[in-house]
């Protein structure tokens, strides 16, 4: 039997909020994380993608994962990574993980599919595609089933997000695309904990190991965070593991006087302080609020309010399931093109492959309409 951990989307280095304890509570999960990797006696870790949170981490995300290759490497526990769209680097700088190869941590894929092989287990990977790059990323699947034929024991590791487990607009390839003849599927960038069969092969996000945004919240009430310690033998089975000093997150809405009644209703035996954002929606009490945050902080670790108030002349566009996100972006601008346009833009921009001159092309064509 064959038995490896499966960590994803740590994002060491992370900073936010302005909060000094959101770094440290990062360098807190991944640690932990290392940790449980290590009490299960696996034989091997499998990262895949947004290690660091950006490709020129500091130096204390530097000496974190340092540390804990330290611990690893007494262990003789090799990991192995994939580069995220977060922690690539841009240009043709060199990943930030590869100064830790002598330490032995492994990062593979970073511009071609890549294997390596530990003992009867081959695991392949290829990093985050996006932009031009996702147009390779079909024929990179394929190239891997083929190859997977002919081992008996191996592991895939994507970044990427896959529909239906996340919405089809937002998604890079889907699931009937994935190369099934590797017993395990290892994916990164969605930061909640998934698993599923497909085909043959199981399928998983072991999800972030902390909050990195609201987002998560839901999530992180519902399941918790961890990691997947993975058993490969006649089959494949996840045993679940929990981090403890995850930060636990509420996100609270309503007047100050509704937010602060809730408060009072969360259990106080936690780990740390949870970490509260709050979106106020009504004027009433927002002259004690600033003492109220005074009073409960010995609870509860604050960010900078929301102001969501009731305003005149802002347009609303009803949330509905059945719109993607193209047609909730012509239901703001009350256009076609124009939310067309605005969406196109949308794309550009967060998919990080774009030009400042195709934005303001783009612009100009809505400027031209007008």
């Amino acid at each position: 039997m064959t038995r490896f951990a499966h960590i994803s989307d740590t994002h060491i280095g992370a900073v936010q909020y302005g909060i000094p304890e959101r770094e440290l509570d990062f360098y807190d999960a991944f640690s932990e994380a290392i940790d449980i990797a290590i009490e299960n006696e696996v034989e091997f870790i499998v990262h895949s993608g947004d290690l660091f949170d950006t490709g020129k981490p500091s130096n204390s995300a530097l000496t974190c994962l340092k540390d804990n290759m330290i611990k690893l490497q007494g262990k003789k526990i090799p990991l192995i990574a994939i580069p995220g769209d977060h922690d690539r680097p841009r240009g043709s700088d060199s990943s930030p993980h590869s100064i830790f190869d002598f330490m032995g941590l492994k990062i593979i894929g970073s511009g071609e599919l890549d294997t390596v092989t530990l003992g009867d287990v081959t695991v392949a990977g290829i990093g985050n595609m996006k932009g031009f790059r996702m147009q390779q990323l079909d024929g990179i699947y394929q190239q891997a089933n083929i190859m997977a034929e002919k081992w008996k024991k191996c592991v895939f590791m994507s970044h990427q997000a896959v529909s239906p487990f996340f919405p089809e607009e937002q998604s890079e390839t889907d699931k009937d695309k994935l190369p099934v003849n590797f017993n395990y599927l290892a994916f990164g960038h969605i930061h909640q904990y998934r698993k599923e069969m497909v085909g043959t092969s199981t399928f998983s996000y072991a999800g972030s190991t902390e909050v990195k945004s609201t987002n998560e919240i839901s999530g992180l009430l519902r399941q918790g965070k961890g990691i997947n310690i993975v058993s490969i033998d006649d089959r494949v089975e996840i045993d679940r593991k929990q981090i403890t000093r995850a930060r636990m997150q509420y996100e609270v809405r309503g007047s100050v006087d509704e937010i602060f009644s809730h408060l009072d209703k969360i259990k106080k035996d936690q780990v740390k302080k949870p970490l509260i954002s709050m979106v106020i929606t009504e004027k009433s009490g927002l002259s004690i609020l600033k003492d109220k945050m005074v009073e409960y902080s010995d609870r509860y670790m604050f960010r900078n309010p929301i102001f969501n108030l009731p305003q005149e002349g802002i347009p609303v566009v009803e949330f509905n399931p059945e719109h993607n996100l193209e047609k909730i972006f012509q239901e703001y601008m009350k256009d076609q093109k124009r939310g067309l346009i605005a969406h196109h833009i949308y794309k550009l921009l967060t998919s990080g492959e774009f030009s400042e001159k195709e934005i303001i092309e783009l612009a100009s064509e809505e400027k031209d309409d007008n």
